[in-house]
């Protein structure tokens, strides 16, 4: 064989050996894990819950005659709750139209009502599911108050307001009435408790705009940080709940995700910050969603795969978003992070399809403070927070809608191969819609 003929042969493999690495690369695909099933699935991550466990004010206040006393102790608020649940309120008329601004303050902050606070407006036909009313069609209205006149002296019935307070360009008071008996009742198990026991605290009024009144609590009061460990969820149940069919979901894992998806949807894992988010790109959010429908739908696709795995409350309704939110509680206070999806739930709806979910992908296990003693921290009065914020020329006090105490969830580094988790207690101030940390060192100085 000569060397012509050598070189033709050695020629034909390479180019015969380009074209197959060429097909190949061109018909590659990377090998994803399929999760395999030949059933229908039933998930049941966590709990179910019910609106009452859900639907719930934070802050409870009663006006005395010289004094306010206030808490957000959830067995105070639980108690007057629990009055209300054997209650059948009649009467539900709109007299908004019977009050002006100022007189809506007077019939808030006046001696001889309680005040049950809830941290985001609430459509009144969400609350039939709490407390019965005998109308059935009730006035298409808000609320973020109710308010007990236990001024009972002279009646023949007892008066619950819901009341749409301090919104800039909306006004509700929806009256209600309530046997003398009841109220009667609601006012012998409430007001000694309110005066003297030491789950209530003193308040004072912090006039924060023309429109709204903040309560504060008059002195600085000692509070402790605390240390969880977690527990992982499972990310196939979810995937499991999530999609329509489980079979044809494919998996690919990267160093900080867990990526799910098939034909129309996508849930990513992060297991850097644990929380969990899923997507229909297909489905647009509905601008046209009402509160109600939000709240409804967002239960019941929660109570659907158990979706709730730590104690939730509802903190936030958006119809303008088709968003809400569920926050984290923790020992009564609302809980707050620097990273979205680690300390509340929240939903995006497309018209009766979710188009949105974040969530944590943990629940809290172990309190580890209690293997040491917990630190404590001094958080200032209401009157050093008030000043913070009037001295502070980035803040325009027209935009503070609140005022509360929350812990913050910061990850424990010190620990890098448990996932711990600290929760130190600060206080917050929600500004257009969002709730802010007020950092202790900038209050030292007060």
């Amino acid at each position: 064989m000569n060397y012509e003929k050598i070189k033709s042969i050695l020629l034909t493999l390479l180019v015969a050996m380009s074209i197959f690495l060429t097909w190949n690369l061109w018909t590659y695909q990377p090998e994803y894990d399929v999760i395999e099933s030949t059933e229908a699935f039933d998930v049941s991550i966590g709990d179910e819950r019910r609106e009452l466990e859900l639907i719930q004010p934070y802050k409870v206040f009663y006006y005395h005659d010289d004094q306010i006393s206030g808490s957000p102790n959830e067995n105070e608020i639980d108690k007057v709750l629990e009055h209300m649940s054997s209650w059948r309120l009649t009467g539900a008329k709109d007299v908004s139209n019977q009050y002006s601004q100022s007189e809506i303050e007077n019939l808030v902050h006046s001696p001889g009502k309680i005040e049950l606070v809830f941290p985001d407006n609430l459509p009144l036909s969400v609350y039939k599911q709490v407390i019965k009313f005998d109308e059935d069609n009730l006035p298409k209205t808000s609320f973020n108050r109710i308010v007990f006149d236990i001024n009972t002296k002279k009646r023949d019935s007892g008066s619950v307001y819901f009341v749409l307070y301090g919104e800039e360009d909306r006004k509700y008071v929806v009256e209600s009435k309530v046997d003398i008996e009841k109220m009667e009742s609601l006012q012998e198990m409430f007001v000694q408790r309110a005066l003297y026991n030491e789950n209530f605290k003193k308040y004072y009024t912090f006039k924060v705009n023309a429109r709204k009144t903040l309560l504060l609590p008059m002195k600085e009061d000692e509070y402790y940080s605390y240390k969880y460990s977690t527990e992982m969820l499972d990310a196939e149940d979810f995937m499991k709940a999530l999609f329509k069919d489980p079979i044809n979901v494919s998996r690919n894992t990267t160093d900080s995700e867990e990526i799910y998806r098939d034909s129309s949807s996508l849930m990513k894992v992060n297991t850097n910050y644990n929380s969990l988010s899923f997507v229909n790109p297909g489905i647009d959010p509905d601008p046209g969603i009402s509160a109600e429908v939000l709240v409804h739908n967002s239960i019941e696709f929660l109570n659907e795969h158990g979706g709730w795995t730590d104690k939730f409350k509802l903190f936030s309704i958006s119809p303008e978003e088709s968003k809400i939110e569920y926050r984290l509680f923790l020992l009564n206070f609302p809980v707050f992070s620097d990273v979205a999806g680690t300390t509340e739930i929240s939903q995006v709806w497309g018209r009766d399809v979710i188009h949105k979910y974040n969530r944590p992908y943990f629940q809290l296990g172990d309190d580890y403070s209690m293997f040491s003693k917990p630190d404590q921290i001094r958080l200032p009065s209401g009157y050093t927070v008030q000043q913070a914020l009037e001295r502070n020329n980035s803040i325009n006090l027209d935009y503070v809608e609140d005022i509360a105490i929350g812990y913050k969830l910061t990850r424990d580094m010190n620990f890098p191969d448990m996932l711990l988790y600290d929760l130190k207690p600060s206080w917050y101030y929600k500004y257009s819609g969002n709730w802010l940390l007020l950092p202790l060192e900038e209050l030292e100085g007060v």
